[in-house]
C-alpha cells in the first residue's frame, strides 16, 4: 500500500512538473523570449512522452513475464509432486521386490538341501531296483526294459535329471506291482535237463512262482525266483495238470480244481 501510494505521488508530481514546464514554454513562447527556449521545452516534452511509453511497455512486459514465470513455477511444482509420488511408489516396489527375492532365495536354499537328499535317495532306489530286476521273470523284465536301460550305470557320468530318474524307478515299480497281482501266460523256450531246448507254455502266479508245460511232449516244470534269476525245475509228471490249469485260465475249459505242488515263495 505504501509503495503504491508513493508511486501515485511520484506520478502526480511528474505530471505537475511537466505540466508546469509545458505552461512555462507556452508563456515563453507567448512573451517572445525566443524560439530556442520553446524548442527545448518541446524536446523535453517529447522525451517525457517517450520515457512514459517505455515505462508502460516495460511494465506490460514485466507483467507478462511474471505470469509466465508463475505458470512455470506451478508446472515445476506439479512435476515435483508427481516425481515425489513416483519415487515413493518405486521405493515401495523395491522393498516388496527385495522381500520377495529374500523369500525366493530362502526357498531355493531349502530346495537345494532337499534335492541333495533326493539325489542320495534316488541312487539307493536305482541300485535296489536293478538288484530286484535280476530276480524277475523274463516277461516282466522285457516289459520294463525300455525304462531299466535308461537307468544310470555305475562309474558313468549321470546326465539325466532328478525328476526323470524318479520317473524311471516309479515306472518300473508300477509294472512290477501290476505283474505281481496278475496271472500271466506266455510262450517261452525252456532248457531241459538233457540240454535240449523245448517250447513250452508258462503260467506265472504273479512274481511268486510259475509252472510250465508242453502236453504234446509231456514236458512240465516249476519255476521260482532266485538271487540271480529264476530257477527252473523239471517236473514232467505235472504236464497234464499244468496244461489243464492253463486251459482253464484261457477259458478253453470249464472251471475246475487243479492240484499243483507248491511253487510259491
Amino acid at each position: 500500500m505504501v509503495r503504491s501510494g508513493l508511486h501515485r505521488t511520484l506520478r502526480d508530481t511528474g505530471r505537475s512538473y511537466w505540466a508546469m514546464v509545458f505552461v512555462a514554454a507556452l508563456a515563453l513562447n507567448a512573451s517572445g523570449s525566443g524560439d530556442r527556449t520553446v524548442a527545448d521545452a518541446r524536446a523535453a516534452l517529447e522525451k517525457w512522452v517517450e520515457t512514459k511509453r517505455l515505462i508502460c511497455k516495460e511494465q506490460q512486459d514485466w507483467r507478462a513475464e511474471q505470469a509466465l514465470l508463475g505458470d512455470h513455477i506451478d508446472l515445476v511444482r506439479r512435476e515435483t509432486e508427481a516425481l515425489k509420488q513416483t519415487t515413493e511408489e518405486v521405493t515401495s516396489s523395491i522393498g516388496e521386490a527385495d522381500q520377495k527375492l529374500a523369500e525366493s532365495t530362502a526357498k531355493i536354499d531349502e530346495l537345494k538341501t532337499a534335492t541333495a537328499g533326493l539325489h542320495e535317495r534316488i541312487g539307493h532306489l536305482e541300485a535296489d531296483v536293478l538288484a530286484l530286476l535280476k530276480r524277475v521273470p523274463t516277461p516282466i523284465a522285457e516289459r520294463v526294459k525300455p525304462l531299466s536301460q535308461r537307468m544310470p550305470k555305475p562309474d558313468i557320468e549321470i546326465k539325466m535329471g532328478l525328476a526323470e530318474r524318479f520317473q524311471n524307478v516309479i515306472g518300473i515299480l508300477n509294472e512290477l506291482n501290476k505283474f505281481s497281482r496278475e496271472i500271466t501266460i506266455t510262450s517261452e523256450v525252456r532248457e531241459q535237463p538233457d540240454g535240449a531246448k523245448a517250447e513250452v507254455t508258462v503260467i506265472y502266479i504273479g512274481l511268486a512262482g510259475a509252472y510250465y508245460a508242453n502236453a504234446v511232449s509231456g514236458l512240465a516244470g516249476i519255476g521260482r525266483p532266485g538271487p540271480e534269476g529264476w530257477v527252473w525245475e523239471s517236473r514232467n509228471g505235472l504236464a497234464q495238470a499244468v496244461s489243464d490249469a492253463i486251459a482253464i485260465q484261457r477259458n478253453e475249459r470249464p472251471a475246475a480244481y487243479v492240484v499243483l505242488p507248491g511253487a510259491l515263495q
